[in-house]
């Protein structure tokens, strides 16, 4: 376990949220700027001894949604700098919150959460998120699986059609599911 480990929850998160702050109030003219924070946090990355790939490849799956943010400061003005530098922004804050994330249990995340007063809603709903995601996540496995099983080949489009298909699939059971445990925990007077 590293330092970075070690640390307090709620200095990381401090921090995390004190370095998103500087970001958002740096003016757009001077957002490019910013990227002088990225080998800072891929070195505190390297030094908590996260693996590069798994630190890289997290933060790619956030790309398609960062540019197509980024993508509506085109229609401005100056737009492509604009875009540019609010991808560069929003990429770093990205990353600092994966750093976050991997270096912070969710225990300790959550309590250093309800310390600094976040609505008690929130924190019951992030602390259920963490809980049943690897429910949602067997769930998406099985489906999966079985739709594999049933297709052998398929076009890009058809592909595409069938992972719709299966996300607004997945959102139903997963509310089934969760209206299931509610009643079962109701039945036992959990809630």
């Amino acid at each position: 376990m590293s330092c970075i480990h070690r640390a307090p929850a709620g200095l990381k998160l401090g921090l995390s949220l004190t370095f998103m702050l500087g970001l958002a109030v740096l003016p757009a003219r001077d957002s490019l700027w910013a990227l002088v924070a990225l080998p800072v946090l891929l070195s505190l990355a390297m030094l908590a001894r996260l693996s590069p790939r798994a630190v890289l490849g997290r933060w790619a799956l956030g790309m398609p949604l960062l540019l197509g943010a980024a993508s509506l400061a085109l229609f401005q003005t100056h737009g492509g700098w604009l875009a540019l530098g609010l991808f560069a922004k929003s990429a770093l804050c990205l990353l600092s919150l994966q750093l976050l994330v991997s270096t912070t249990p969710i225990t300790e995340l959550l309590r250093a959460l309800r310390r600094m007063h976040l609505p008690q809603l929130l924190c019951e709903t992030i602390a259920l998120l963490a809980r049943y995601s690897s429910l949602l996540s067997d769930e998406a496995r099985r489906m999966r699986r079985a739709r594999a099983g049933r297709t052998l080949t398929a076009s890009r489009l058809q592909a595409w059609w069938a992972l719709g298909n299966s996300l607004g699939l997945l959102f139903i059971r997963t509310v089934s599911r969760a209206e299931r445990v509610q009643v079962a925990m109701r039945s036992r007077g959990g809630v």
